[in-house]
Order: C-alpha cells, then structure tokens, then sequence
C-alpha cells in the first residue's frame, strides 16, 4: 500500500471513530448533524456490510427529532441506566474492582498525554471516551505513515491493538447488543448496529481477537450521569 493509501486508511479510520463518538454524546442538531454528514462519507469507502450500517445511522440521524432523542438518551444512558455506557458494567465482576480497570485505561491515555476533564472523575472507561481515543490514535498513525516515522508508527498500531483487544473490543459489542435491544426504533438501534460491525471491521484490520464479554454486572448497574452531557449553550 502507498503512502497516500496508508494515510488516506488511517484518516476514513479516525473518522468513523470520532462520528461513532459523537452518536453516543448528548444529541444536540449540530452533532446529529455531524452525525449524519459523516456516517454518508464513511459509508462511500466502506465493505457492504458496514456501509449499509453506516447509511442507516446517517438516514437516522437526519432524521431525528433532538427533542426527542435527548430524552431517550437521558432514560438509556443517565436516569434508569437501561443500557450502561461504560466498561466497567460489561462481563463477569473484575477480580480486582473497577479501579484496576480504570487505572488501566487511564495508563493508555497518559501514554499519548491525555487526561480526563477536571471535574469528570472516572470517566475513562464511557463509551465516548474510549472512541475518541482510537480515533486519535488513527490520527497518529496516519501523521506517522504520512511523515516515515516508523516506531511512531509501530508504538501507535500497538497501544490501538492492545486497547481493541482489552478494552472497547472486549465490551463494545456486548454494550451495542444491549442498546438495540434497550432502545426506541431509529437512532439509538442504528448507532448501535454501526458500532458492532465497525469494531467487528476493527478487528478483522488490526488482526485482533478479543475475548467476548456478555452481560451487565448488577452491582455497577447504578445511576450515572453522562460524562459527554453538554450544557444548554453547547452548540458542538
């Protein structure tokens, strides 16, 4: 593969990343609208059953009411925690608390220099977070690739491999078969469909292999505010 084709991959990568992240945030219009420009883009270059996936998400996100999905999101994600948001919920009780988890992602982060938002604690392991972080790394990736920087390169395909193959891979898929069934009809199934057969695609490029998760342990079924609610003025 080219220089131009390795960089083009890991940018349309760091794309579908970040929209997926953005279908989980709070609703706002100007973020479904973001949505729903970005889910078209992604699924012109996508294989057949991601772009149809991707297609539905962009067709949902169109046309979705804001009012509405803000709602449901709050009764999914906050208020009754039908379908928990964060890592720590999914797969059989951690031997050693959901700190170790925690401590765990957090060490990916602070390996490329991110930190948690002052006043969000234990907010490493939310679903937004996590996919902001793997399109950051494609970011990288393609910056290396496009520069010749081969052990940046290596040090980013890594930490992204180990990070699907212990953490977002792992739970990813159990979450999103949780939200299509949780969820109304429209947005929330679609954005769940898309993310499975995208960290499915994930996989099957970067040669991983998670071990799957299912279930939600109860005792961390508890209320939890979103960390990605924005407020009233937040106009992203």
């Amino acid at each position: 593969m080219s220089v131009e084709a390795a960089t083009t991959v890991a940018l349309r990568r760091a794309a579908v990343y970040r929209l997926l992240a953005l279908a989980f945030a709070y609703p706002t219009p100007p973020r479904l609208e973001s949505v729903a420009q970005a889910a078209w883009e992604a699924a012109v270059t996508a294989p057949a059953e991601l772009r149809v996936a991707l297609r539905r998400l962009a067709d949902a996100a169109a046309g979705a009411d804001d009012t509405g999905l803000a709602g449901e999101h709050i009764a999914l994600f906050q208020r009754q925690v039908r379908c928990p948001p964060y890592e720590g919920a999914y797969g059989p009780p951690q031997m050693a608390g959901k700190a170790a988890l925690l401590a765990d992602v957090a060490g990916f982060y602070r390996a490329f220099a991110l930190e948690p938002a002052a006043g969000e604690p234990e907010v490493e392991d939310h679903v937004c977070a996590e996919l902001e972080f793997m399109s950051m790394l494609a970011l990288k990736q393609a910056w290396a690739v496009a520069e010749s920087h081969t052990e940046g390169l290596a040090i980013t395909r890594d930490a992204a491999r180990s990070f699907l193959a212990d953490h977002l891979g792992r739970w990813g898929p159990a979450f999103a078969d949780r939200l299509a069934a949780a969820a109304a009809p429209a947005f929330y199934p679609a954005a769940a469909v898309a993310l499975k057969a995208w960290l499915e695609a994930e996989c099957a490029h970067l040669n991983v292999a998670p071990a799957p998760l299912e279930g939600v342990t109860e005792a961390e079924a508890a209320p939890f505010a979103c960390p990605m609610a924005p407020a009233e003025t937040d106009a992203d």
